[in-house]
């Protein structure tokens, strides 16, 4: 059944405003990375992939300035071409790059997905649900070139347990002291994600940090890149600790350029996004593992992640590079005038 509506004289919710918003600053961002990445990029396959993602935030930045402009509503300012130089020298391999935009879609399936859920305008709605068929499209692409390729790294396999059994001990959730269980197949899954958001993070942040000449941003990368070293070793340790093989990372897929390549806004804004990812990824995975130390490990790892992106919002607002979202109207300072 097809319902109609006039969307001329239905205003935006709050939920359908932040996240037309939020999306539109982040298409406009991934414009300015994925044409750099196009020119540098020298497999065909990985470029076709990168050209998909291209024309979808392409697409997505059109459709919003067009749902905006049916109620007058002022376009978020996010990135341009300038804020990118395209004639810079390649700071990362084919393959980062291909990695970083299955990831990125993950991330965009995720944040489509959950505002979907926050949506009752028609236009609004059939917008998300074509972005998230879009994005379906592109992971599964990057998935099939990446298997293809011999460039996805597997998760562990497991054995196949004899019968379904039931935990019969409350030490199954200890983890402290003593004898620990083996890690379960949602635990390993939520490490190794854990482990290569930080991978692409660390190198992702070295290539950033190798181009910028701006000392408080660089001082501001390196601190990230020590937090995903550190993070990374924790959780290779746990893995080791349970004969799980650690998987490979991305430092070697980083380039030896340091010509600038994106404005120190892009940058900066980039990755703060990373850092808010990164909170939901560990939060969720903070939902799934069941012994007690890696919640711990978990939760230290959420506080590391809030308290660097919370520093890098105050260099963002110390720059005035921090566009304000729109917001309920100050009734205390109407009031007064």
């Amino acid at each position: 059944m097809n319902i109609t509506h006039d969307t001329q004289n239905i205003l935006l919710t709050a939920g359908e405003t932040a996240e037309l918003f939020n999306a539109y600053i982040n298409n406009s961002a991934s414009k300015c990375v994925l044409s750099y990445f196009i020119e540098k990029a020298h497999d065909p396959e990985i470029k076709s992939v990168l050209k998909v993602s291209l024309d979808a935030s392409n697409k997505v930045v059109e459709q919003i300035a067009n749902i905006f402009k049916t109620i007058n509503h002022p376009l978020p300012r996010g990135f341009t071409m300038e804020d990118v130089n395209l004639k810079a020298s390649s700071l990362y391999s084919d393959r980062f790059m291909l990695t970083y935009v299955r990831y990125m879609a993950k991330f965009g399936l995720t944040n489509y997905a959950e505002a979907r859920g926050s949506c009752t305008r028609a236009d609004v709605r059939d917008f998300f649900n074509q972005s998230i068929n879009t994005t379906i499209e592109l992971f599964n692409m990057a998935d099939e070139v990446m298997l293809g390729k011999g460039l996805f790294i597997k998760e562990p396999n497991l054995p196949i347990p004899e019968i379904i059994d039931f935990v019969d001990k409350k030490s199954f959730l200890k983890g402290f002291f003593g004898e620990k269980r083996p890690l379960n197949a949602s635990e390993i899954s939520r490490l190794n994600l854990s482990y290569h958001r930080n991978s692409l993070g660390k190198a992702f942040l070295t290539g950033l940090c190798q181009s910028t000449r701006n000392k408080v941003i660089k001082d501001y990368l390196l601190r990230g890149i020590e937090i995903s070293e550190n993070h990374m070793e924790t959780i290779g340790s746990a893995l080791k600790k349970a004969d799980l093989t650690v998987p490979t990372c991305l430092d070697t897929e980083v380039t030896n350029s340091t010509e600038t390549v994106f404005s120190d806004k892009l940058i900066l804004f980039h990755v703060v996004v990373l850092d808010a990812l990164g909170l939901a990824i560990t939060g969720i995975s903070l939902s799934r593992v069941m012994r007690h130390d890696l919640s711990l490990v978990l939760t230290r790892f959420m506080s590391d992640i809030a308290l660097y992106a919370e520093d890098g919002f105050h260099i963002m607002i110390d720059n005035k590079w921090f566009e304000r979202m729109p917001e309920a109207a100050d009734r205390k300072e109407l009031l007064e005038v």
